[in-house]
Parts: structure tokens; C-alpha cells; sequence
């Protein structure tokens, strides 16, 4: 398995280690060996990706792009883009870190390429629930999930 952070905007207020670890003990709990690949970026980056390929012309905090096929078993499993100026803004919000913010965002990518959804109530309460599991191996309790 490989787990690769691209800091696109780099910043030392980001721990690049513990996020990865976090992401490898997420596939790992999933028996997941393809790559996954967690872009940190920027808004305008973020909102072109938003409008390219969701038709939403606006900026959001994460996107994901499944990438893997059944027919290619060894092809990544998918990139993940976090805005980290969107996630400073909410981090500022629920004050919590840039990093408990990074961490929720890459968490919450990682589990919709796993299949997971929050567009209906059951899918919002069976993700949010894996997303505080996880977020609770690494963070202090005040950091509740999306």
C-alpha cells in the first residue's frame, strides 16, 4: 500500500507523517493495498477540479476521484484533494487545528473511495460514525467528524 501527501501549498503547521499514518490505518482496516494519493491545495485548485468534473462552480474543502477499475486490481485506489485554505477557515470555525481540520478532510475523502456517502441520513450517520472512530486514534475528543 502507498499512501503519497502532495503539498502542493506547503505548511508547517501540517503534520504530512501523522496524516498518513492516519490514511494507512484506515485502508488497512478495509484490507485496502491500492495507492492513495492526498493533495493539499488551494482553493482556486479545489474550485476548477469542483466545476471540471461536478458542475459545482464553487470552492469545497475535499474532493475525491476514485480511480481504481476491477480490471487493473493494481491501479491507485484514488487522489484526494483538500483545500487547506478552506480547511483553515473551518478549522477557525468548530476551533479546532489547521491540522484536526486536514486530518477530518482526508479521513472524510478517504472513506467516500472506500464507498461511503453522506447524501441520505443512513449513509451521513454510518460515515460520520467510522469518521470519529478514526478521528479518535489521533485526535483529542473535542474533534466530533463532519
Amino acid at each position: 500500500m502507498g499512501i503519497d501527501i502532495v503539498a502542493l501549498i506547503p505548511n508547517k503547521n501540517i503534520d504530512c507523517q501523522q496524516l498518513e499514518e492516519a490514511l494507512s490505518v484506515v485502508l488497512t482496516d478495509f484490507g485496502v493495498s491500492q495507492e492513495v494519493t492526498c493533495i493539499l491545495t488551494d482553493d482556486l485548485h479545489v474550485h476548477q477540479l469542483n466545476r471540471d468534473f461536478r458542475d459545482k462552480d464553487m470552492p469545497t474543502d475535499v474532493l475525491s476521484f476514485e480511480m481504481h477499475d476491477t480490471i487493473h486490481p493494481t491501479s491507485p485506489l484514488g487522489e484526494i484533494y483538500i483545500s487547506v485554505e478552506r480547511a483553515k477557515i473551518q478549522a477557525q470555525q468548530a476551533t479546532h487545528t489547521l491540522q484536526q481540520e486536514i486530518l477530518l478532510l482526508a479521513i472524510h475523502g478517504t472513506l467516500h473511495l472506500l464507498g461511503y456517502e453522506h447524501e441520505t441520513d443512513a449513509g451521513y450517520k454510518k460515515m460520520s460514525a467510522k469518521e470519529k472512530h478514526y478521528l479518535s486514534q489521533f485526535q483529542h475528543p473535542q474533534l466530533k467528524g463532519a
